[in-house]
């Protein structure tokens, strides 16, 4: 009987860069357990973006994991935040009176924080995983002890070009612009700077200033109502062209769906299935991003990326190393970046494998 494994998945809409770690995390899998029954289940409600996650799960839910007659549930994600314990409690401890066992993939910390190393490595000493697979090497050094196998790995979304290999476009060269949560900057090209501390980096020797709207930019900081409502009131006209190449603008956060969000500028993509947003992140000469999801994606293509954006997620940058992504133009060797996907996937075959009869 081949053997029956759940892999987490889900939340697109909130931010379909969970599709690209799931998307890759599902070939890592088949690749570990050639043969398997391997099936996307979706993550716990309460991860979703407007939840409250130190209240748990909503009270209605059913709690479909709890019943999942399988032999491996594997968690992928930053989920290791002080809610973990609280979100999974149930569901683990129900798990674990059946005697099925679970596993971390492309795991991390949300925000790397001291109180969550130590809610969740009490939390997992009471329920120990199979294996521990990680994103970033500070997660794998606060956690490698409370598995019999553990791994110190990249995150998921670096396997996507394995699991799909986007068509070409006809369309002139292009900027992939993706700014979801915080105002779209202008980007001014070897110009001098509008103000002091606006955001630059250099890309084929030239400077690109980026001017970030202040009130905008502020409204984003405190939440993500307010960053809401600074698009609604954000009537600036941005270009569709920077330099010699037109502008495709993305946008990863598609529920609720909000037509003026998403379509109030030229040249905007979105949709709610990853293909798409694979298909203009493999085909972009440069992406300049908020969302960590869309640099990973964009380096696993080995195409480059700029990130800016406020979060410790960014570690997982570090592991292939293109951790100066938080400041310039990076790009990562494809053969770099297929050494680390295969020597993970051996290590998984040889050490997770065993485990289940491999």
């Amino acid at each position: 009987m081949p053997l029956r494994i759940a892999l987490t998945s889900g939340h697109w809409g909130q931010n379909i860069g969970n599709a690209f770690f799931n998307v890759g995390g599902r070939w890592i899998l088949e690749q570990v357990f050639p043969g398997a029954n391997i099936s996307f289940i979706l993550d716990q409600p309460g991860y979703r973006t407007f939840h409250n996650k130190m209240s748990g799960n909503p009270k209605n839910d059913f709690g479909i994991m709890k019943y999942l007659d399988v032999d491996l549930l594997v968690l992928q994600g930053p989920l290791l935040a002080e809610s973990f314990p609280i979100l999974w409690r149930d569901t683990l401890q129900a798990l674990k009176d059946r005697g099925v066992k679970y596993g971390f993939l492309s795991t991390a910390l949300f925000r790397h924080t001291a109180a969550e190393i130590e809610a969740n490595r009490k939390f997992i000493t009471e329920f120990p995983p199979a294996f521990l697979s990680t994103r970033d090497t500070n997660t794998y050094e606060n956690f490698k002890d409370l598995a019999p196998v553990s791994y110190d790995g990249i995150d998921s979304a670096f396997f996507v070009p394995k699991a799909c290999q986007p068509p070409k476009l006809t369309c002139p060269p292009f900027v992939a612009m993706n700014f979801d949560r915080w105002p779209e900057p202008r980007i001014h090209i070897d110009a001098e700077p509008v103000r002091a501390g606006s955001m630059d980096f250099t890309f084929e020797g030239k400077t690109w200033h980026l001017d970030m709207p202040k009130l905008f930019t502020r409204m984003a900081d405190k939440n993500k109502y307010l960053s809401y409502l600074a698009d609604f009131l954000d009537f600036r006209k941005l270009p569709d062209s920077l330099g010699a190449r037109q502008v495709l603008r993305t946008e990863h956060r598609v529920n609720p769906f909000i037509s003026r969000k998403v379509y109030h500028r030229p040249n905007m993509v979105c949709s709610d299935e990853p293909w798409t947003y694979l298909t203009v992140y493999a085909n972009s000469e440069l992406t300049i991003s908020d969302r960590v999801h869309a640099c990973a994606a964009t380096l696993a293509y080995g195409n480059p990326a700029v990130l800016f954006a406020k979060t410790s997620r960014a570690r997982l940058f570090d592991r292939v190393g293109a951790g100066a992504v938080l400041k310039e133009v990076v790009k990562v060797a494809p053969e770099a970046l297929e050494s680390q996907r295969m020597q993970q996937i051996e290590f998984l075959r040889r050490n997770v494998g065993a485990l289940f009869g491999g």
